[in-house]
């Protein structure tokens, strides 16, 4: 119950953020989260990283989305999404927040939890040029179902837009990436290759895995945008980590929407998304992927940066 009570106010925090004016500049620019959304949320293609209009702004979205089932088939599944991002000059702040929460049960048998993951994201970036910008992300993860109590991961790094069309974008990002576990303890239990426990000889109990991990890894992004036109547009993006620790630990996770303005502020979205993970946790799977269709609502209005004064 307590888990409930604390997505329901996620989902209230969430929802209280004001629409705010988007400038016509581009979202911070965030990789692909780790997290994804049972109902994802549509990002604007038409705003893929584009500095060369110089424009001040603030862009803000929200989403949230839910699925009740009832009679032979029992399921309850919610998720919350909001994002926030402005630009001054050559600074850029961001913030990002995702919840989900999923419960289901075959006829006769008892109702469990299926999802339950909550994600907090922070980014700033420094322009050092039309297309350079230095960037730092923190993100702070919890997940019951790939056993982690707190994910922490601090990416500094470096962002290069190598194509600012009207109609098209494309851009790289490469650095470092940092992370550090907390796991559950249900989750640290270790089994042989039979699944049999194994027992530490010295204490006769079931061996565990350390409570906290930490590795260091190298991360490159690329992420792409085509607008068919001022009403559809389709983005993709596509992460890699490469620990420096273990050279076979490795994770990969691509994602893509294809979305449509509907009316207004709202756009239809169709997306999809996989997470690869080479070394994932005793018994976890190491690919999940996600299909989903998403309604957003986003307010925009753009602001010009002032300009110099003819004065002398």
């Amino acid at each position: 119950m307590h888990r409930r009570v604390l997505l329901l106010v996620t989902a209230s925090l969430v929802a209280a953020l004001p629409s705010v004016a988007q400038a016509d500049e581009p979202p911070v620019g965030t990789p692909p989260p780790d997290a994804k959304p049972l109902v994802d949320a549509p990002k604007d293609a038409s705003n893929a990283p584009d500095v060369s209009k110089k424009l001040d702004g603030t862009t803000a979205t929200l989403s949230a989305g839910g699925q009740l089932a009832t009679g032979n088939s029992r399921q309850l599944a919610g998720t919350v999404n909001g994002a926030y991002s402005t630009r001054f000059g050559r600074d850029a702040i961001g913030a990002s927040a995702l919840g989900n929460y999923g419960e289901g049960a075959a006829p006769g048998n008892a109702i469990v939890e299926t999802a339950e993951n909550l994600q907090l994201r922070f980014r700033y970036d420094r322009y050092l040029s039309d297309p350079l910008a230095l960037f730092l992300i923190d993100t702070l993860r919890h997940d019951r179902f790939q056993g982690l109590d707190v994910r922490y991961n601090l990416d500094p790094g470096v962002k290069y837009l190598f194509l600012k069309e009207e109609t098209n974008g494309l851009w790289g990002e490469l650095g470092y990436d940092f992370q550090a576990d907390v796991r559950r303890d249900p989750d640290r239990l270790v089994f042989d290759a039979n699944d049999v426990p194994v027992i530490d000889p010295a204490t006769g109990q079931q061996e565990l895995l350390p409570k906290t991990a930490t590795d260091h890894s190298v991360r490159a992004f690329v992420g792409g945008t085509h607008a068919f036109n001022e009403e559809v547009t389709f983005t993709l993006g596509a992460e890699y980590l490469q620990s420096l620790v273990e050279s076979t630990r490795y994770r990969f996770n691509f994602d893509a929407l294809f979305a449509a303005k509907v009316s207004g502020g709202l756009a239809l979205g169709v997306g999809f998304s996989a997470r690869f993970d080479h070394d994932p946790l005793p018994g976890k799977e190491t690919l999940d992927t996600a299909t989903t269709l998403s309604l957003v609502y986003a307010f925009s209005e753009m602001q010009a940066a002032p300009k110099a004064s003819a004065c002398k």
